[in-house]
């Protein structure tokens, strides 16, 4: 391959050449041992070599007699050889000889040298590695602006991000900025920058955006959440899905106090925000971070009073029965570890409005639905100490058993905290006992019948 500068010298041409450079590989024989063979001679110009500092740092008269590791230099005049005045260069240790060459052939190019030289990503790394050993400037740049402009693989990625690293070599401003280098945007960060997208894409989601984009934000939110991934991640999803959360829960609201004082209320609003509850009640489960929203679901006493303000035809009745199933199943699962006092709270707050809703709508949901709430209900008050319990079922006894549907059916609870009871008074009697028989008291009998 024959390159020249405009009218200046041309590529391999050995009549003009003032300079033999060889090339050496890395080690002789096949294993890489031994002494380095030349693998390539070239016929070169000092006037292209002088575009690389090194070459030109070579050339200049204040290092012509300087050994230095890597490359020698020497005068063939008057020897066999080189003609007179020809300088014979060699470069060591070239691992990829090929790309050696390339490189000194750019040198011979016009102007700067332009993207068309490259053939593609790996290309332009391979001869990247090379001009930044030469301090072949122009070509660095060249190398940079290719890369910066075209697509790259994961894989390609990781290998930009390494060559950069391991030549110690300042990226150019825009490719800086597409590694998502701290330095390129000093006062923005990559969490926050995840932060303003995710906000985005939720908001899309949860006014009713098509599949593809409920897709895209579930397959960002598990992203977010991998092993490889910074917390600060993981704590972007929280932060952005509770915010939905209670955004829609808020147009929830607004449109049920309309809804329950018989003002003109926007059923498509209502809809959408259902169907983004239970959307993003869905992710919240399946992030395994859903101990907040039970929190927050256990004291909403506003959303409890609107739904038995005015029942029939409530539009908000199936998706609250869907909420409280999945809130439910997942504490009796163990898939949400909440404290008593949220369970607790959790209980009394929605157990009055179950039993309103059951009892009082002939609209209220499946067999299904009933017995899945009637479950639940009854294992998370088998959590709750004996004290707790006794609460639970006053709320009970006073809102369901007085109702000709008495819903919901928690007999089955009830009839174990009472046997509970029972248990505990014989064993607190057998304590006396022993106590009194111990002290030389009164008889067993004596004790029990006074008590």
């Amino acid at each position: 391959m024959v390159m020249g500068m405009g009218c200046g010298p041309r590529f391999g041409d050995d009549q003009t050449s003032d300079v033999v450079l060889n090339l050496k590989g890395v080690g002789g024989g096949e294993d890489g041992e031994g002494a380095p063979e030349v693998v390539s001679t070239l016929f070169v110009h000092s006037k292209a070599l002088r575009r690389s500092e090194f070459f030109d740092a070579r050339l200049s008269e204040r290092w012509s007699s300087a050994a230095e590791a890597g490359c020698s230099g020497s005068s063939n005049s008057g020897k066999s050889g080189p003609g007179a005045g020809v300088v014979e260069l060699t470069l060591d240790k070239c691992k990829d000889p090929q790309t050696y060459v390339r490189c000194i052939q750019l040198l011979y190019v016009p102007d700067r040298v332009k993207h068309t030289c490259f053939v593609d990503v790996q290309d332009a790394l391979n001869i990247l590695e090379v001009a930044a050993e030469l301090l072949f400037h122009d070509c660095v740049a060249a190398c940079m602006r290719y890369l910066e402009s075209v697509p790259w693989t994961p894989g390609q990625e990781s290998s930009i991000r390494a060559c950069v690293s391991n030549l110690h070599l300042l990226p150019s401003e825009d490719l800086q900025a597409r590694l998502c280098s701290p330095e390129s945007v000093p006062d923005v960060k990559p969490v926050d920058i995840m932060q303003g997208v995710l906000g985005e894409l939720l908001t899309l989601v949860t006014n009713g955006a098509t599949s593809k984009a409920r897709e895209i934000t579930e397959k960002v939110l598990l992203g977010n959440v991998q092993p490889a991934t910074s917390t600060a991640f993981a704590t972007v999803n929280e932060v952005a899905l509770f915010k939905e959360l209670q955004g829609n829960l808020e147009i929830l609201k607004v449109q049920l106090r309309k809804f329950a004082n018989f003002f003109s209320w926007n059923g498509h609003q209502v809809s959408v925000a259902c169907s983004a509850l239970r959307w993003l009640l869905d992710e919240l489960f399946t992030l395994q971070i859903a101990d907040e929203a039970v929190r927050m679901f256990s004291e909403e006493k506003e959303l409890a009073q609107l739904m038995v303000t005015r029942i029939y035809q409530n539009p908000f009745t199936e998706t609250l029965f869907f909420i409280l199933v999945r809130m439910l199943q997942a504490l009796q699962k163990g898939e949400v570890l909440s404290p008593r006092s949220v369970r607790l709270t959790l209980l009394t707050t929605w157990l009055p409005v179950v039993a309103k809703l059951g009892n009082d709508d002939e609209n209220f949901g499946h067999d299904e639905i009933q017995r899945s709430l009637e479950d639940g209900l009854g294992a998370v008050v088998e959590t709750l100490p004996m004290v707790d319990q006794e609460l639970i079922f006053r709320i009970w006894i006073g809102a369901c058993l007085k109702c000709r549907k008495a819903f919901p059916d928690l007999s089955e609870a009830f009839e174990s905290w009472c046997s509970k009871l029972r248990q505990a008074h014989r064993e607190s009697d057998l304590e006396r006992v022993a106590d009194l028989m111990e002290r030389g008291g009164s008889s067993c009998s004596e004790v029990l019948s006074s008590n």
